[in-house]
């Protein structure tokens, strides 16, 4: 995972998890990255997307730390001094940032020799005691602040997942990867002389010590530092696991419910080529998709991007052999930066944001929203076009796709954009539902 020295740009490299299953949620590591699937929205009244039973579990789940049934808005982002983790808490009328808490370095038992950046992640939330209340889990230190009915406290009970060896940068994702019922983690240790991939088998311990630990050698080339998002791709018990970003090898994706030690497939399938991949039912026939987006922009501004329009491509589950390509935005203008899945209009089928970046460290992002449905899944243009900006000194800094969830409850999901020091909630297609500062007034 590449971080930026201090005082670089807000955005690089920031990624949407989600993730994880949520079980996971955030991110996690991913994540994140990650993009996060859809929280399972209400059909409207004779929708003709409604899902078929699916022996599909709903992953990851909404990241609601406080169990009051809304979706809570939670991101940490550090310093080289300092980390911290945001909390703003959702509600009937989206995410209430008057009631926001910032959690320190401090109140979460975050060591202060942990490695750190000044990118905004999505921290893991999942229930790993399985004591019925959302966990805290952040940081490359893996450290747990345990849920209770109000949520993780400040000064509440800490615990630490033991991660074998060193070159963790981000929390792990969650999921059920064996599909025994048990929420488990995943992470990628990003060790130059011994890359693997470590899948840590619940139900965890107050501790956090897990039932099990799995190593598995890493199926990147060396030096690589992918990001990890879950979700279903074949409609079964099991979580799958994807990893993307790579700059030398294309995603891959390990299925869930194998026979082996960590539960997941031995040999990962190779996806399309691509910076980043979701999860989501874009047809709604209760089958999870997938979809790939590659911008063909590189990670660092000084290299030219080629002359071509970004692509996602996608795979529906009723249909696992064919991929479907895309093309969007105009040339160079990088359509498939990121994606994020969520149902934006409550007809049950999954909608799909997708971020347009010309250069990704030059915050010039705008998102197109491509609208499920149920005859063809992800349909044609017109698209919803969503742009947002914020002042940067002398700049204007363009609001970035963070999250997709439903944070006030409406069955609609909303989309996240965060501009340097501004956090934008709109409904998916040019109108914000709020906007209000990333951190609490000192005042």
């Amino acid at each position: 995972m590449h971080f930026p020295t201090a005082g670089g740009p807000l955005f690089r490299h920031l990624r949407m998890w989600h993730a994880v299953p949520a079980s996971l949620v955030v991110a996690a590591v991913v994540a994140f990255l990650v993009l996060l699937p859809s929280d399972g929205a209400r059909s409207v009244p004779n929708s003709p997307c409604r899902p078929v039973d699916s022996a599909r579990r709903p992953t990851p789940v909404t990241p609601d730390l406080d169990g009051d049934g809304f979706a809570d808005l939670v991101h940490e982002i550090s310093g080289t001094d300092d980390f911290d983790v945001i909390v703003v808490p959702g509600s009937e009328h989206g995410p209430a940032h008057d009631r926001t808490t910032v959690l320190t370095h401090e109140d979460l038992g975050v060591p202060d020799d942990v490695q750190t950046g000044d990118d905004p992640w999505q921290p893991t939330v999942a229930d790993l005691d399985e004591d019925g209340h959302a966990d805290l889990v952040v940081s490359g230190a893996a450290q747990v602040l345990w849920g209770g009915p109000n949520g993780p406290q400040a000064g509440g009970a800490h615990g630490r997942v033991p991660l074998p060896g060193s070159g963790y940068s981000t929390a792990p994702v969650a999921g059920d990867f064996d599909g025994d019922g048990h929420t488990d983690l995943a992470v990628v240790r990003n060790s130059n002389e011994d890359p693997e991939l470590v899948v840590l088998q619940g139900p965890f311990k107050r501790s956090g010590a897990p039932a099990r630990t799995v190593e598995i050698p890493s199926p990147v080339h060396e030096g690589a530092s992918p990001a990890l998002v879950a979700g279903d791709a074949n409609d079964d018990r099991a979580t799958d696991l994807a990893l993307y970003d790579s700059p030398w090898d294309p995603p891959l994706l390990f299925t869930g419910g194998a026979r082996t030690a960590g539960g997941l497939s031995k040999e990962p399938e190779r996806l399309p080529e691509g910076e980043n991949v979701v999860f989501g039912d874009f047809d709604g026939d209760g089958r999870q998709d997938v979809a790939v987006g590659r911008s063909f922009v590189d990670s660092y501004d000084e290299v030219d991007t080629p002359h071509r329009r970004g692509q996602v491509g996608v795979r529906y589950g009723k249909e696992p052999g064919k991929w479907v390509s895309m093309d969007g935005g105009d040339f160079k203008e990088g359509f498939g930066a990121r994606l994020a899945a969520g149902d934006f209009n409550g007809d049950g089928c999954d909608d799909l944001a997708v971020q347009l970046t010309k250069k990704k460290e030059a915050g010039d992002a705008r998102i197109e929203v491509l609208r499920g449905g149920s005859e063809h899944g992800l349909g044609s243009k017109p698209w919803r076009a969503t742009k947002r900006f914020a002042r940067d000194g002398d700049n204007s800094v363009g609001g970035m796709l963070f999250a997709v969830h439903d944070w006030d409850g409406d069955g609609r999901a909303e989309l996240a954009l965060l501009g340097e020091d501004t956090w934008w909630i709109t409904d998916g297609t040019d109108r914000d539902e709020a906007s209000f500062p990333v951190a609490p007034s000192s005042e």
